[in-house]
């Protein structure tokens, strides 16, 4: 495998990020159901996704962090780096081994034999939602309202249409928010991939 090849491979896993995230509320118009008393307006943020489209993305962003695991370990072999170097940078984070365990549960059903995490970790409640962030600055706020055109912000922080859901242990306690494991197992493949000199 090649630089750019493990490169493309890093790009192919934001582009499974960007897929579960969007910026856009007015893609996602209300219901708005009126006769002579009133109206109500039914607002969701699925976007017209069904339960196993939103499942989909969010494996497919599980299964393409897991998989650089092993494709960096071939690049570092085939050009002059220790590939257990990668393996202790895998094993130093728990965000990916949770990852591999979920992404191999997938692949080979459930319960697993064995895992990386120790934690049997399953995705549950998995669903398409609103998250709203406010800038890090005093005063900083962020809000939305409804309306029949569709969801508009207030305030300066920042609003997303989210695929997220809870990663529980096998005894259902909750070991993190998906999409926060994500983004920290992604940051910590980034910095071994600085490491090894593939990005900078």
């Amino acid at each position: 495998m090649s630089k750019d090849e493990l490169v493309e491979r890093l790009h192919r896993i934001y582009a499974a990020v960007n897929e579960t995230v969007e910026g856009d509320l007015a893609k996602f118009p209300p219901k708005v159901i009126s006769d002579e008393k009133g109206f109500l307006i039914y607002q969701d943020f699925l976007g017209g996704l069904s339960n196993p489209q939103i499942s989909n993305l969010a494996y497919g962003l599980a299964h393409n962090i897991a998989n650089l695991h092993d494709h960096l370990k071939r690049w570092a072999r085939r050009n002059g780096h220790d590939p257990k170097r990668v393996d202790h940078a895998f094993e130093n984070s728990e965000d990916l081994k949770v990852l591999k365990d979920l992404s191999n549960n997938d692949k080979h059903g459930y319960p697993p034999r064995g895992g990386h995490s120790g934690k049997s970790p399953q995705l549950v409640d998995l669903s398409r939602i609103f998250r709203a962030s406010t800038q890090a600055k005093p005063g900083s706020f962020v809000g939305i309202t409804l309306t029949s055109s569709g969801p508009k912000q207030i305030g300066d922080g920042t609003s997303l249409v989210i695929i997220t859901g809870k990663i529980v242990d096998g005894n259902g306690a909750v070991v993190g928010d998906f999409r926060d494991v994500c983004l920290k197992a992604i940051a910590a493949w980034e910095l071994e991939l600085k490491a090894l000199g593939v990005i900078v």
